[in-house]
């Protein structure tokens, strides 16, 4: 405790008193407990995980402290470096050593990962391991990692894992404590800077709620006006708006700012309008400190380099006070960027989405341009999480007594969802883990098949869905219990009801003509209900093939108004229905309410959800959603002879067995998914190691252990791993030297802006075909055995990086490539980070000289 005293002393000192989640953090740690802390975007959750290097420090242990990419590891380097000094902290990114002998190691987490898989010398005497930003669990692509992480750390290490907030934090520490031991969890909704909420409409700024929480009538009385008077107007804005966004918020005090566009075009046209239009947001003093920052940046350029990346015109903006950040900007201009924006000399930044992934850029306020996002394949709503961190950057702590999120206004927006999205509501964390190959063959290296295989059902994945059965399984018993109360209501003179339903349910296809006739026979069904429907009743019913409920508010001759469980209120047309209406029950209205009132629609359609919330888990009116054709009577003889098909009341007996067959067909769905939820991560590692016992990496000699090939692979820490392996493998002495090397190994990074055009360099061209036939042959096998596990080769841009290591110019490269910098850049430590793979797993062989080589002259440029 002594430790803790000295370190709060040093924070009291400093005139900060450690908020009750951040002591109670580092409590648990000193009680030899790992910790889970969950807490928004800038509250302070560093500070427990500073504590954590404190005392590796103070007992003599090394401390591991990852980072989910590279630019935060650099950021997290360079700050320790400053409390601690040079020597103290130790760096290692897959592309970048340095001081990796350091009792203090900032790492990026697939770095860790493989030290973990590796038995790395390093980890021997660590201590302490920090997981930022651990909810990237739920990564479709990297998640898996924080997940291997987690379940290959050595229990003697304490581990600090730190979350934004999520809905299910208890879970997640559940599945800790299943694996880890005692993980204490530490939970805070407290911003330590209050956040307001407003909507800019031209040259107003609304607050997004009124006092009881629900939207302002201001906000909603505006954008009712707006969306009368401006319906033509086009939603997206315009420089213009820009300009008056900046003056609005510098008059009212709410610079500096990040406005977020989520599209790199956006943001650097955003500034280029601003430069255009001569905008200076800087005063003299602080246009002579910036130039320092720039001139220091410039040193560190070729003029080429310059020229290549337009360093002038960027320099030129940042010294105005605005500058753009996005992936593809030079990595230097972007840090650059980040360095003015702490120190307080830029007014408003430009950003895409990748300032939300924890880069440390503080500010007043936060400017959302939409509520969409692009996903890398289209643009989709963002989530009330995304949404919370986005804004969560709003208000620095010693700095701004509240910090402000500001969403532009457009005549779509609705200010109910906003509200909503703004309420701190949090999606829950799900697992994304499934087994790679590389996994497979690095737990198979010392353990046995049976004991690797059982790691899988410690994953978290595997966790949630036993949970899930839990719920399924629960379901299942439901829905048991409710047919065999339809069995005992069903009954038939002329024989076993029951029976005659199923067999003509599982019966084939009907004939043509009595499907016609069924078709016929169901629309009357639908007329005659629609005309016998009564006000003040619940209906199920299909509308656009999706199941509605609703209940209905007044008839006319044609048409039924109908408020639904959306909270919708509409006009039914008969001819708008694609199944009968089901009458669930009588439904008393609300006296002396309004419907025009939002608030009492959704009162309703929340008790309307409650009336039928059974009837929706047990999926007793999904057959509403099903064809005509099941009621036509099938050709089997079976059929035919069956007594009860020769009742006269079949018509009414077809009726009431409809909820008995909409059951059996959601317990069939309930019975399916246990199959698949029960042991599904294991079953997902069977599957992945019999495609590589089909290629021999493994084989089965009393026992599934590593075969030939196995060490290689266990090396490679790509997505495409097998691909490259089997590629790997098949290349012959010679046939490469560095720099084709170089152009060989980025066809393997699965990255859709590196393209796929043909390559000309050398016999490149030879061995990208030969890398397509290969990825053509493992899927085939991967489908065989119905997983998903090898990506596209992706060639377009190996002639650059050839070209690149042979000596090429920045700005030659650029202009083959058509990328940007940024990008150039990026990929370009991916593909130094695979050589580098490429190097340990071709060890002792002609393979590893020629890789070292290539990735040696990737290094050539300060740039890296």
């Amino acid at each position: 405790m002594q430790v803790f005293a000295n370190y709060a002393d040093r924070y009291r000192a400093r005139g900060i008193i450690l908020d009750p989640f951040q002591v109670e953090a580092c409590g648990a740690l000193d009680r030899g407990h790992d910790v889970l802390v969950s807490a928004p975007t800038g509250s302070g959750k560093t500070v427990v995980a500073h504590y954590a290097v404190e005392l590796a420090l103070a007992s003599n242990q090394r401390c591991v402290y990852t980072a989910p990419i590279k630019a935060l590891s650099n950021q997290k380097f360079a700050e320790l470096k400053a409390m601690l000094g040079d020597e103290a902290v130790g760096l290692l990114t897959g592309d970048l050593s340095i001081n990796r002998n350091a009792p203090i190691l900032v790492v990026t987490t697939e770095v860790l990962r493989n030290m973990l898989f590796h038995s790395a010398p390093e980890i021997d005497d660590v201590g302490y391991v920090v997981l930022d930003e651990v909810h990237y669990l739920a990564d479709p692509d990297r998640g898996p990692v924080w997940e291997e992480v987690i379940l290959s750390l050595p229990s003697h290490v304490r581990l600090v894992s730190l979350s934004a907030t999520v809905a299910n934090t208890e879970e997640v520490a559940g599945w800790m404590r299943s694996v880890r031991g005692t993980t204490d969890l530490v939970v805070s909704d407290v911003r330590p800077v209050p956040l307001e909420q407003h909507v800019v409409l031209r040259s107003k700024l609304l607050p997004v709620y009124g006092p009881d929480g629900e939207p302002s009538s201001f906000l909603r009385n505006a954008l009712a006006q707006r969306g009368q008077r401006d319906s033509r107007e086009h939603s997206r804005l315009g420089d213009a708006d820009r300009r008056r966004i900046i003056r609005l918020l510098e008059k009212r005090d709410m610079l500096p700012a990040i406005e977020f566009i989520f599209s790199r075009k956006g943001c650097d046209l955003a500034v280029t309008a601003l430069k255009r239009h001569d905008v200076w947001l800087t005063s003299e003093a602080e246009q002579r400190e910036i130039r320092k920052h720039v001139d220091a940046v410039r040193e560190t350029l070729s003029e080429s380099d310059r020229r290549a990346v337009h360093f002038e015109s960027a320099a030129n903006a940042l010294l105005r006070g605005y500058g753009a950040h996005h992936a593809g900007i030079l990595p230097a201009l972007k840090s650059l960027t980040e360095r003015l924006m702490e120190a307080g000399l830029l007014r408003i930044v430009y950003a895409t989405g990748t300032l939300a992934l924890g880069i440390d850029m503080p500010v007043r306020t936060v400017v959302l341009e939409e509520l969409q996002r692009w996903n890398g394949e289209g643009f989709t709503d963002l989530t009330a999480t995304e949404y919370t961190q986005l804004i969560g950057r709003a208000g620095r702590r010693g700095k701004d007594k509240v910090g402000h999120g500001v969403v532009m206004g457009t005549e779509e927006l609705d200010p109910y969802a906003l509200a909503d999205l703004g309420s701190g509501r949090v999606e829950p964390l799900m697992s994304a883990f499934h087994p790679s190959y590389n996994t497979v063959v690095n737990l198979l290296a010392d353990r046995t098949y049976d004991d690797a295989r059982a790691i899988m059902g410690r994953s978290f994945a595997q966790y949630q869905r036993n949970a899930d059965l839990a719920d399924i399984e629960g379901r299942a018993a439901r829905i048991r219990s409710r047919i065999a109360h339809e069995e005992q209501n069903l009954s038939c003179s002329h024989g076993d009801l029951v029976e005659y339903l199923r067999l003509r349910e599982n019966l084939g296809r009907a004939a043509k003509s009595a499907r016609k006739a069924a078709k016929r026979e169901y629309r009357e069904r639908i007329i005659d209900t629609f005309d016998r429907a009564q006000t003040g009743t619940l209906y199920a019913f299909a509308r656009d093939k999706e199941l509605e409920y609703g209940v209905v508010l007044s008839t006319d001759r044609a048409n039924l108004r109908v408020l639904n469980w959306y909270g919708e209120v509409y006009w039914l047309r008969e001819d708008q229905l694609s199944s009968e209406l089901r009458d669930v029950e009588p439904f008393a209205m609300p006296m002396g309410l309004s419907l025009k009132s939002r608030e009492v629609r959704d009162d309703i359609a929340d008790s309307l959800y409650d009336a039928v919330s059974e009837r929706v888990e047990l999926g007793v009116d999904r057959d509403l959603l099903g064809s005509w054709a099941r009621f036509a009577p099938p050709r089997d003889r079976a059929f035919v002879d069956h007594p009860v098909n020769e009742c006269p009341d079949l018509a009414q007996h077809m009726r009431d067995g409809e909820v008995l067959l909409s059951l059996d067909a959601r317990l069939r769905e309930m019975v399916d998914l246990t199959e698949n939820f029960t042991d599904s991560v294991g079953k997902d590692f069977d599957r992945t190691a019999a495609v590589l016992l089909e290629l021999g990496i493994l084989k089965d000699d009393d026992g599934v252990t590593l075969g030939r090939g196995a060490t290689t692979l266990s090396h490679l820490h790509v997505d495409n791993d097998v691909l490259l392996y089997g590629c790997l493998s098949q290349l012959t002495e010679g046939e490469l030297d560095g720099p084709a090397m170089a152009g060989w190994a980025s066809m393997f990074l699965g990255e859709d802006r590196l393209g796929t055009r043909q390559p000309t360099w050398g016999i490149l061209g030879q061995l990208a075909n030969r890398a397509r036939r290969e990825a053509d042959f493992l899927r085939g096998l991967e489908h065989r055995h119905e997983i998903v596990r090898t990506g596209e080769v992706t060639p377009g841009c190996a002639d650059v990086f050839s070209a690149w290591c042979s000596g090429a110019t920045l700005e030659d490269c650029l202009a083959m490539s058509h990328m940007v910098a940024g990008d150039f850049i990026n990929a370009s430590r991916r593909v130094i980070d695979l050589l580098g793979q490429i190097v340990v797993a071709g060890e002792g062989t002609w393979i590893e000289d020629v890789a070292r080589e290539a990735r040696d002259g990737m290094r050539r440029s300060e740039l890296f």
